[in-house]
């Protein structure tokens, strides 16, 4: 039996984002006839994303809608809704439709034929890239994976953006493991502490918001530097 997908979206403050972006990955799977679920975990938005996600989940029974009344964050948002996954596979895109949802075939044609353990939507390929960024955007991330590099170089030597926040990975590469990652990017400790022998990347172009505000400030990338410091520490 092939097997399941289920993707996860965090989302804070995504109402003008969160039913397109499902509109558009329920095209992309439904094309290519694969098995999934999408699992919505809100923050408990101001904006009420929540409420939108819970009135998706009453037109497809293939989505599911989880409201965090008190826990925030992104990567523990991911973590919330894998837990409540019933596929083989997970997955995580982002909200905002920065992300797009078309690149979800190549990752599952990477997981399915090369026989990839995780597949990463990668920025730093040739072929990958922004659409737009400022200097701040682009300093702010090439310093997040050098810092990455400093601290965690065996792990990240061989792989372009350790900072994706796009990616499917095989269940059995996270069973068993106590996931608690600070900040919003949870692939750092996936590749930290996961089972898996092959990562494979696949270049993608970062799209510009159209709606709402990005959560990526400058205290998210603190946190983000201090887990590393806490990955560096636990690799010791």
């Amino acid at each position: 039996m092939p097997p399941k997908l289920s993707l996860v979206i965090p989302t804070y403050n995504e109402a003008q984002n969160i039913a397109g972006l499902c509109q558009k990955i329920i095209q992309t799977l439904e094309k290519i006839n694969f098995d999934f679920e999408l699992i919505i975990v809100d923050d408990n938005s101001p904006d009420k994303t929540w409420k939108i996600a819970e009135d998706l989940v009453g037109r497809d029974l293939r989505i599911k809608a989880i409201r965090r009344m008190s826990e925030r964050g992104l990567g523990s948002a991911v973590v919330s809704g894998w837990d409540n996954a019933g596929g083989e596979l997970l997955g995580v895109i982002d909200g905002d439709l920065q992300h797009p949802p078309e690149i979800l075939e190549n990752l599952l044609q990477i997981i399915d034929r090369e026989k990839a353990d995780i597949a990463i939507a990668s920025r730093y390929l040739p072929g990958g890239g922004f659409v737009k960024r400022t200097p701040w955007q682009g300093l702010r991330s090439r310093g997040a994976i050098l810092l990455g590099s400093i601290f965690i170089p065996k792990i990240l030597s061989t792989i372009k953006d350790p900072m994706s926040g796009f990616f499917i990975l095989r269940k059995e590469v996270v069973a068993g493991k106590k996931l608690k990652p600070m900040g919003y990017k949870i692939l750092l400790e996936v590749l930290a502490v996961g089972n898996y022998k092959k990562v494979v990347e696949f270049p993608y172009v970062f799209a510009q918001r159209k709606a709402g505000r990005t959560k990526a400030d400058w205290r998210e990338y603190l946190v983000s530097l201090l887990y590393l410091v806490k990955l560096r520490a636990n690799k010791k």
